[in-house]
């Protein structure tokens, strides 16, 4: 009966460990893409702003010349449109969203990763028993929560992690040393 125990044990803090990586992994993604967008649009507004409020233009370039005519109205359609992509991307919203999957993953798993000090032998298997059935229905329930993580959403965390910079987020700085040494 503890094996059993045990075995559902591990299958949850395995399933919480791949589900909390890849939903932190996508929360970066998407706070980069954020990012991009928002630095592109202050980009954007402020060499508009600088345009048209300067008067060093007014010597280089004659006031007829096509530049001095096109140049705020072309930083101004590039603004609106990464405006545009922004609300209809929503890459910001999508960040929040799989970062609070991640950390409820990251809780549960924690949870997890003591059962053998909350359960050290067999005198409290009814105990162990128990509070497997209760972290299954929690994971149950972060599943179905959780955005769903399709096979596109896949490839593109495979992708993400072949990076040369890829940094694991889902783990504490002294995990990385212990699966170093092994």
């Amino acid at each position: 009966m503890l094996k059993n125990i045990e075995n559902e044990f591990e299958r949850h803090l395995v399933d919480c460990h791949d589900s909390k990586q890849a939903h932190f992994d996508l929360a970066d993604y998407y706070h980069e893409k954020a990012n991009l967008i928002y630095y592109a649009q202050s980009f954007g507004l402020a060499s508009i702003t600088a345009w048209l409020l300067t008067s060093q233009y007014d010597g280089l370039l004659p006031l007829d010349h096509p530049a001095v005519k096109v140049t705020p109205t072309v930083l101004s359609v590039i603004v609106s449109i990464l405006t545009i992509l922004e609300q209809v991307f929503r890459f910001k919203e999508k960040a929040m969203i799989h970062e609070l999957a991640g950390k409820r993953y990251h809780v549960l798993w924690r949870t997890c990763k003591n059962w053998r000090t909350d359960f050290p032998d067999e005198s409290t298997i009814q105990q162990a028993r128990f509070a497997v059935q209760t972290y299954r229905e929690q994971l149950n329930e972060i599943n179905r929560e959780a955005p769903h993580l399709s096979s596109i959403m896949w490839k593109k965390i495979y992708k993400i992690r072949k990076r040369k910079n890829y940094k694991d987020v889902s783990k504490y700085s002294f995990e990385d040393q212990d699966s170093n040494e092994k």
